[in-house]
């Protein structure tokens, strides 16, 4: 599911230019507090929100405009009392309206208005329609996807470019890795995903934007990571694409990564 909100806050409100730990965090606190049915589906697949492991989520940038930026001071002035965020979870379509209401009640946290800190509450939301998925699709990386080298014995590779020549195979390799744990590590074989006539393929469309994302203290110790902003196509199983989708390309997504649109 994808619910795009619509967020009310003080006009004048200054949020750091990294905001994406705030976010990540809110999701989590917000999850927390999940219904015994959604907790139930979710500890059946092996996840547990008490314990953060339940990673099948990404969300957008912020749409944040009018805005002012500071270089210097790594921040943004909202000149407007209104921001929007979409957030994408791989969850069954059931839980759409419990999802809501669990955001509806936990305000985010996010940077300061004339000191004090600030309060964002949804006001408005929109339950977005599945698309058509299919086999082969163009899909434009709204906030930058991260991929790590996938070699046996050898050090990951934080920033691995989209253009690089192995850059499919870490890609599809992280991809199916998410996708089994998800499925609780059922075989592709078993899941009717492996066809030697239809190879996975992935090609990049333009050039790819490189973002450093600078972030807080959180449990898996990372401090920043790189990610690119890019527009690509790719082939693969319908069922592997829509969990990407749902869930995020690449590494992180809970993070705030992976995030894509259909061109």
């Amino acid at each position: 599911m994808r619910i795009q909100f619509s967020l009310s806050c003080q006009k004048g409100v200054i949020i750091p230019i990294n905001y994406q730990s705030e976010i990540s965090n809110w999701i989590f606190s917000v999850l927390s507090n999940a219904g015994a049915e959604l907790t139930a589906w979710l500890q059946q697949r092996g996840f547990e929100l008490s314990s953060r492991n339940f990673k099948l989520f990404t969300f957008s940038p912020l749409a944040i405009y009018p805005y002012e930026m500071d270089q210097v001071k790594q921040e943004f002035k909202l000149l407007g009392n209104q921001v929007k965020l979409s957030v994408s979870f791989y969850l069954d379509a059931s839980f759409e309206q419990q999802i809501v209401h669990l955001f509806r009640q936990m305000p985010l946290t996010l940077g300061t208005v004339d000191g004090s800190p600030a309060y964002f509450e949804v006001k408005h939301w929109q339950i977005m329609p599945r698309p058509a998925f299919k086999e082969t699709m163009q899909l434009k990386a709204i906030s930058p996807i991260s991929i790590t080298t996938v070699e046996e014995g050898k050090a990951a590779n934080l920033y691995l470019l989209p253009d690089h020549e192995n850059y499919d195979i870490s890609f599809f390799n992280h991809a199916v890795r998410r996708f089994k744990a998800a499925m609780q590590y059922k075989s592709l074989a078993a899941l009717k995903l492996i066809d030697p006539s239809f190879p996975m393929n992935y090609r990049l469309i333009g050039q790819a934007k490189s973002r450093l994302i600078h972030l807080k203290p959180n449990p898996d110790g990372i401090s920043q990571l790189r990610g690119f902003a890019f527009e690509f196509e790719v082939s693969m199983p319908v069922p592997l694409l829509e969990f990407c989708y749902y869930s995020g390309f690449g590494e992180f997504p809970y993070l705030g990564f992976g995030f894509v649109e259909i061109k």
